[in-house]
Formats: structure tokens, sequence, C-alpha cells
């Protein structure tokens, strides 16, 4: 049953463990052995053997019966030739040899059961998500955040309406006693002048022109996915790629007129949809942040409404433009990336998932001239902290609304 405040609250947790271990794989990664993929294939392999070893059991009464009665003389010689009791043996000695343990049948029979359901695509050989099965998954692990971030006081039941933040819009209207006059539309206002014959001297109150403020709570929200050969330790990548599904999941199902971008890099950077970014990889050896945030801030700096991103990284930036430049040339061309954030009204927020000493210098020369946020993250909290960031952005321009 559904929370009111959580529109996930219904999705069967066996059912999203599997999909996080099919992610897994995608991602080319090994599945521990007590995962619930390799417990879900190890039932599949005891049910096989206990119908085998039934079927063994009814055979092979079925064989003894016969011959009993062909000794008895109870059965008509006619009634049955070798061949179909040797055929009968046959499948006998089949039987007898089934693997006990898991076989590649029981790995497909577990596949085979999601990609019934349309969660999963298994014919290219390696498993991969559907955009069903991604959203299924999303859905899941958000609803575990929500479950968490609620229990804190936390959530989107915090925002109880979509509120109006406002920005400039392009019809404009006569102007009218309080209205502010930074929306006068000059172009529009002068026009009307020499629409009636009159002199720019002649400027009279009545031609004035405002532009009508628009209202919107939109919000471009980007996610920044560090795919460096570091990323893939200590599930920092899982962690990223489930935040990066979950959060697509609250803005379709609880905000729909916000839109989530992201992005995957290392020394390269592509722009992925959300359900697809465990099909993504760009793993490389480097990490060039700056092609990351430029990427970003070019798909949305000429968009109305508010923009934010979070790039989530284990490393320093050390690559620039194809090459590696190092620590300080890396950090330096990153900085002047951030100050044209801070220009064109971008919120900047660096997650940094390990506290090596570059990265802690990295913070520091973003913080002297104030031109982002940086939070230390532990993998097991990144959902929580993203998702909470996300809806308190929600909640801030309600209020300035």
């Amino acid at each position: 049953m559904q929370s009111p405040s959580n529109p996930c609250s219904d999705i069967d947790q066996s059912i999203l463990d599997l999909l996080r271990d099919i992610a897994k794989m995608q991602m080319g990664m090994g599945l521990d052995y007590d995962s619930a993929f390799m417990e879900e294939a190890r039932e599949k392999a005891e049910e096989r053997y206990q119908k085998a070893e039934e079927n063994r059991k009814q055979l092979q009464k079925r064989i003894e019966d016969i011959k009993q009665s062909q000794i008895d003389g109870e059965l008509d010689p006619d009634d049955i030739v070798d061949a179909d009791l040797d055929d009968l043996e046959q499948q006998l000695e089949e039987l007898s040899g089934e693997q006990k343990g898991v076989t590649r049948k029981d790995y497909d029979a577990v596949l085979g059961d999601l990609e019934k359901q349309g969660l999963l695509d298994a014919e290219s050989g390696r498993p991969r998500l559907t955009s069903k099965g991604a959203r299924v998954m999303g859905q899941g692990l958000l609803s575990r955040i929500l479950m968490s971030l609620e229990r804190r006081g936390l959530g989107p039941h915090k925002i109880e309406e979509l509120g109006e933040g406002s920005w400039t819009g392009s019809t404009s209207r006569p102007f009218e006693p309080g209205d502010l006059y930074h929306r006068i539309d000059i172009e529009r206002t002068l026009l009307a002048t020499a629409e009636r014959g009159a002199q720019l001297s002649q400027l009279s109150i009545r031609d004035f022109h405002v532009f009508e403020p628009r209202h919107s709570t939109e919000l471009h929200f980007g996610i920044l996915v560090d795919q460096s050969a570091s990323m893939r330790k200590r599930g920092k990548i899982e962690a990223a790629n489930e935040t990066a599904l979950a959060l697509a999941e609250l803005m379709r199902l609880r905000y729909p007129e916000d839109r989530l971008r992201v992005f995957t890099f290392s020394e390269e950077v592509r722009e992925v949809q959300p359900w697809m970014i465990t099909a993504s990889t760009v793993e490389m050896k480097f990490t060039d942040i700056r092609a990351a945030l430029r990427a970003y801030r070019k798909q949305v700096v000429y968009l109305p409404g508010n923009k934010q991103v979070h790039l989530i990284t284990d490393s320093a930036p050390n690559f620039l433009d194809g090459e590696f430049v190092g620590f300080s040339k890396a950090v330096e061309a990153v900085i002047q990336e951030a100050r044209l954030y801070r220009v064109n009204g971008i919120v900047l927020n660096i997650i940094m998932l390990d506290e090596e000493a570059d990265l802690r210098r990295f913070a520091q020369a973003l913080a002297k001239e104030n031109l982002g946020r940086v939070a230390y993250v532990d993998t097991e909290n990144l959902g929580e902290a993203l998702v909470e960031a996300y809806i308190s952005s929600k909640r801030d321009l309600l209020r300035e609304g």
C-alpha cells in the first residue's frame, strides 16, 4: 500500500534486490555469494533438482512395474517393445545425472522471470535493465530513501503544494501603480509613445508597459557522475547510479515540471538518460571535472528556471582537454568554470566520496572564492543526501515565491 507522501512504497524488496544485482552485472561487476540473484538461482536449482528427483522416482517405479508385469506374465509382450523400455531407461539415466548445484539453466531461469515482467532484456548476451526495469528499481530505491527521511521529519510531505518562484516573462501589459520599475518593458513603452504620434520628450505614464511576471518552481537539477577507475571501489559507482535513478523517479512522479540531466565523465563526458546510466560507461584512468561542469552549463545556461548541479567524485581534477595536466592546472580550470556558474546563477555542489589530500585542497580552493558548496558523503548516505538536497531546494523556491 502506498503512503500519501511516498509514491513508491509498494515496490517489493525482493524485486528491488534482484534489479540492483542486474545493474551490477550490467556494469560488469561480480556478485557476492549471498547476493539476491545468487540466492534466487540456488532456489531455482533446488526446485529443479527436486522436480528431477520426483520424476526419476516415478519413472523408475514405472520401469520396475513393467518388468515385473512381464515376469509375472501379466503384460502381453506385444503391448510393449524393447525400444520403448530402452527409451524409458534412457530418460531415467538422464534424470539420474541431474546436477544438484547451480547451473547455467538456473541463472537463465532467474533472468527469464524478470524478462517476462518486462524488467530485463537478456537477448544481447549480457542482461540489461529495460526502461521499465530501471524505473521500478528507481522507485524501490526512492521508497527506501523517503522512508528514512520521513523518520527524520523530512521528505516531500513537507511541501504541501507547488508554489511560485518568479522570473521575468516575454509578455507585457500597461503599467499599474505598484508595479516594480525593473519590470518596465522599454521597447514596448517607446512603441506606445510612437503609436500615438508623440515625441520621446512627450512620454506619458500611459505609455509605460511592464513585463508580466511568469511564475515557476521549475528546477533544472544535474548529476555529474565520475566514472574513473577509483569510483568502482567500495560501491561508489553503484551508489551514484542508484541515486540518479531514485531522483529521476521522484521528479517523474511528484515534480514533472522539473528536469534531471545526468552526465557521466572521466577523461570524456557523456549525457545519458537516467534509466540508461547503468549501461553507460566512460571508465578511464583520469578525471576531467572541468569538462563535466562545462557540458552541463552549456545545456542549461539559457533555459528559464532555477538551476543547480551535484558533481559526485572521489578524485581531484587532473585531466584537461584530452591530456593529463596534473592537479594545479586542472584545479585552476575548474575554478574558472565555477566562476561562470556563479555569473550564470547555477548553484554548484561538489559531493566528495573520499577525503584524500588533493580533494581537500580542491575543496579549499573552491571555498576560498565561495564558488560552490562542498560536502563529504559516505556512499551509504549518498541517496538520502541528494534527495534531501532536491526537496530542500523545492521548499526554498516556495518560500522565495
